[in-house]
């Protein structure tokens, strides 16, 4: 068997075509137009991303709007980073709305990128961790989980009382809750 180093020549110098260290003709290069294979959804996508880019590219060329929009960004991204912490102990989608604010963040902060990927590595630790996990396991931190949820939202509810604007089968189902 040959190396990569030798060759098969044909007599006259030229490497034999069926060995397999010959040299392989460049493909042809086949232009078709940059965009011709997207479809007019892609199109769309792409005009509205530059027409973006563009604007935010105006407002980066003034000082003073570029100022304005930083810190609009800032506020709405912070305001959804902390709702989505509130809601992080609570069933649902808390974590999955931190990193929703840490991408808006993102987009004009380069320490909150960093951070976003950190969060999303950890996160993908953390789902690898489980799932190692024998079942028992993961069903006594599921149940874990489940009681330090329910402990919070009755200390909450003892604390503050019922709202006012809960219906009234929810607020008999209550009454047998110790505390409420």
């Amino acid at each position: 068997m040959q190396t990569v180093h030798e060759q098969q020549h044909d007599g006259e110098g030229r490497a034999d075509p069926g060995s397999p260290a010959a040299p392989r003709p460049a493909p042809e290069p086949v232009v078709t137009g940059v965009d011709t294979a997207l479809s007019p959804h892609q199109h769309r996508i792409r005009r509205a991303r530059a027409a973006l880019r563009a604007r935010r590219e105006r407002l980066r060329a003034d000082a003073r709007k570029n100022r304005v929009y930083r810190a609009v960004v800032g506020a709405v991204g912070t305001f959804v980073v902390l709702l989505g912490l509130l809601l992080v102990p609570l069933p649902g989608p808390g974590w999955l709305i931190v990193f929703l604010g840490l991408a808006v963040l993102g987009t004009e902060f380069a320490t909150a990128q960093r951070l976003k990927r950190f969060g999303e590595r950890q996160v993908h630790r953390w789902a690898q961790w489980i799932a190692a996990r024998s079942l028992a396991l993961r069903a006594g931190l599921g149940a874990g989980t489940a009681t330090a949820v329910a402990g919070l939202v009755w200390g909450y509810l003892a604390w503050q009382g019922l709202p006012a604007w809960t219906p009234e089968v929810v607020t008999a189902q209550l009454q047998w809750v110790p505390g409420l």
